[in-house]
């Protein structure tokens, strides 16, 4: 099953280690309200649940797998640009910035790679 399925497992895997840690920083930013704690972490919830639909897919075979696979792939490449342009356009360190655009380049490609292998 891994040879198999290694892209989805992997997009899934990366997505859950990107977005849970996330939750862990939204929790300790001070600088947000209650309201902006909850609309991020609801973000970063909707990207663990899609990468947990995944792995439940793949684990018992389902026919609809390519449909989490796509689901996943293609929510995370259009969070990821929209991500990417306001942090680049925003007041952030080089570094900041650096690693954000390294984040959302590993998911760009093992979105592409999870929805290649699923073909």
């Amino acid at each position: 099953m891994w040879t198999t399925h290694k892209a989805p497992l992997l997009l899934a895997g990366w997505t859950v280690l990107v977005w849970t840690t996330r939750i862990g920083n939204i929790l300790g930013d001070d600088d947000l309200d209650t309201g902006e704690k909850v609309g991020r972490i609801a973000l970063a919830l909707s990207f663990t649940a899609l990468a947990l639909l995944i792995v439940w897919a793949v684990l018992t075979r389902s026919p609809r797998r390519r449909l989490a696979i796509v689901a996943l792939a293609g929510w995370s490449v259009g969070v990821w640009v929209v991500r990417a342009v306001g942090i680049v356009g925003g007041d952030h360190s080089a570094a900041f910035i650096a690693v954000h655009l390294v984040l959302a380049g590993v998911s760009f490609v093992l979105s592409w790679w999870a929805v290649t292998a699923s073909r």
